[in-house]
């Protein structure tokens, strides 16, 4: 697959970005239950699980963003990754459990192409307060260069 700095638009067909949609909703929509899962699961499940659900549409979600950014997507396909971002967002706890996403893995969305960052709505982003902690050096630096 070309990567997204590479990426030729329309070498990717509607076929291509309904398939990445699909394997994207896969991971997100079954984050929970898989993180109910995980503390059960040996070794060899969790690896299976990481390449069923993750290696599947972390790549593809990246291109879904170039292709977003290209204006590839239809209204509907936008939609749907408007929807399964802001899902994947409520889910970072999950996410991080199962497949090791913190808050900036998931910020990348933002980098790669969301119909998200169009939005008004409001993302609420459930975070701990270590992560807090952790990045809490990186926003004080970028509000005093603004400053």
């Amino acid at each position: 697959m070309n990567t997204p700095d590479k990426l030729e638009p329309s070498t990717y067909t509607s076929h291509h970005v309904e398939s990445f949609l699909r394997n994207y909703e896969l991971m997100v929509k079954s984050l929970p239950e898989v993180a109910e899962w995980w503390p059960e699961m040996d070794d060899f499940e969790r690896q299976h699980a990481r390449t069923a659900y993750f290696s599947e549409a972390w790549a593809p979600r990246r291109v879904l963003g170039a292709l977003y950014r290209a204006g590839r997507l239809t209204a509907e396909q936008e939609a749907k990754l408007a929807a399964l971002d802001d899902e994947l967002i409520q889910h970072l706890d999950e996410a991080n459990l199962c497949y090791g996403l913190d808050l900036q893995s998931v910020a990348r969305l933002f980098t790669w192409g969301t119909p998200l960052a169009q939005s008004d709505d409001i993302i609420r982003i459930p975070i701990r307060p270590r992560t807090l902690s952790e990045i809490a050096p990186a926003l004080v630096a970028i509000s005093m260069r603004d400053a």
